[in-house]
């Protein structure tokens, strides 16, 4: 079974309008991820270096990322979708922009370069006792990484059930 062999919940939550994921090394092509155009209903989209992400009408996100020394179980979220990607630096971190500013967030660092990662990210909005998610404004994010299998091209992006 599978275990986590690091995580890292970023303490600042990405606000306003979240772009995605990027490679620490792509942070000057940060662009390229807006060009992704996630939807609500394909909120995930990537390309080298560049996971793409949608949090619909939600001015904030919350991300955790988590390092897995295999393909995790899945989680009981209310979305998931998995995909691969390839990695220059191993590090990562979020980027939003707004009104032509981009903002970098914490790093994570995976611990291997050049390298094609398999991932699954999960999203939930928040609700309360009859508050809807746009009245709170905020999703959570799970990004979960763990190395590919050698010799295994990557099949690009699924839905996960």
């Amino acid at each position: 079974m599978a275990e986590i062999i690091r995580t890292l919940i970023d303490p600042y939550k990405t606000t306003p309008c979240l772009d995605g994921i990027v490679d620490v090394e792509e942070a000057d092509g940060a662009w390229r991820i807006t060009s992704l155009r996630p939807t609500k209903d394909v909120w995930v989209a990537g390309c080298p270096n560049n996971i793409a992400l949608d949090s619909t009408f939600c001015d904030q996100a919350l991300i955790r990322y988590e390092l897995w020394d295999g393909e995790p179980t899945t989680s009981g979220w209310d979305e998931s979708w998995s995909g691969s990607v390839h990695l220059t630096s191993g590090k990562v971190f979020t980027v939003s922009s707004h009104s032509g500013e981009i903002s970098y967030h914490e790093e994570f660092d995976l611990g291997r370069r050049d390298h094609e990662w398999r991932f699954r990210v999960h999203r939930t909005f928040l609700s309360h006792e009859g508050f809807t998610t746009d009245i709170i404004g905020l999703v959570l994010f799970k990004v979960r990484f763990w190395s590919s299998p050698q010799g295994v091209q990557p099949s690009g992006n699924e839905p996960v059930a």
